[in-house]
């Protein structure tokens, strides 16, 4: 869920690069559902961000949504680039770019 709601916060161009670097099973998941026409979405603020992402564990609520939010990151950022992480990170609004770890990499 993570995983596709940043994609939803980047651009088409920038979702598509960092798809290409993930994992083939973990591309999957981060592209299923996708409509690139309506991306990146409108509400790009942090609690949208989180909003979207707890709505997909609804059955199963989130305790610490930023911690679970900013782990979930960094496991595909290890099969990420560094200069990839930088590129999607800085395309980010700024509170929703917090969440993201500066060494998440």
């Amino acid at each position: 869920m993570t995983l596709q709601s940043l994609r939803d916060w980047l651009d088409v161009n920038e979702a598509s690069h960092l798809g290409a670097q993930l994992p083939l099973l973990v591309r999957g998941i981060c592209y299923e559902g996708w409509h690139p026409a309506g991306t990146p979405v409108s509400e790009r603020g942090k609690e949208a961000f989180v909003a979207r992402i707890e709505a997909g564990f609804q059955s199963d609520p989130i305790d610490d949504p930023d911690e679970a939010i900013s782990c979930s990151v960094k496991l595909p950022s290890r099969r990420i680039s560094q200069g990839e992480i930088e590129d999607v990170r800085m395309r980010l609004p700024k509170q929703p770019r917090e969440l993201w770890p500066n060494n998440a990499g």
